[in-house]
């Protein structure tokens, strides 16, 4: 075979093909890689600010007056009902619903068969904001119950789903000891507690 003037043995031709054929093997496992990278950047962003919303809501229903007044908690779920609402559409990006041939089948494609259960505790915890309000002392108890266990499920699921399989140092890999802050004061030596004393009634 003669290319460009230059006569190729079959041999030659055949590595070409297969350096070419490798080459493009590479290229569209490194496409596949940086597409699977962006995805998994996404849905990080994503969790990370519905951990915002769904701890937030906690911080408020479980703290109440002895940290916000009644207008600033008022503010904070207004907020965190929009916010929320937004992220179970985005999220429904992400993941899609379970198919089911009868649930929803009369629904806009996006939301036939039922909802990712990753989706349920952002669902739940705009009901909360949305229904705080006008709840009653034993239904905000509840409620507190409900978005604490709520953030809990939504990090043990998404950390399933973007969270490291294992860590780059040892030192962080290794489990902790659990310590309370209790514990943690208790544990403190007076001297230590006694400069800091005296540091702050000189300044």
């Amino acid at each position: 075979m003669t290319v460009w003037g230059v006569d190729l043995p079959p041999a030659a031709i055949a590595g070409f093909l297969s350096a070419f054929i490798a080459l493009a093997a590479v290229m569209l496992v490194w496409l596949q890689w940086r597409e699977r990278q962006f995805r998994k950047d996404d849905v990080l962003k994503w969790s990370n600010e519905v951990i915002r919303q769904l701890q937030t809501l906690y911080l408020v229903t479980s703290l109440g007056e002895r940290s916000f007044d009644a207008k600033t908690t008022k503010a904070l779920l207004r907020d965190i009902a929009i916010d929320t609402s937004v992220l179970v559409e985005q999220g429904r990006l992400f993941f899609r619903n379970a198919g089911d041939p009868e649930h929803g089948k009369d629904k806009y494609p996006a939301y036939r068969g039922y909802r990712p259960e990753l989706l349920d505790p952002i669902v739940i915890a705009h009901q909360i904001a949305c229904e705080w309000g006008d709840a009653g002392a034993d239904a905000r108890l509840r409620m507190t119950v409900v978005a604490e266990d709520g953030v809990k499920r939504f990090v043990s699921l998404a950390q399933t789903e973007v969270g490291r399989s294992r860590t780059v140092s040892r030192e962080t890999a290794r489990g902790g000891k659990g310590f309370s802050l209790a514990e943690m004061m208790r544990a403190l030596d007076e001297p230590r507690l006694k400069a800091l004393s005296d540091s702050q009634r000189q300044s």
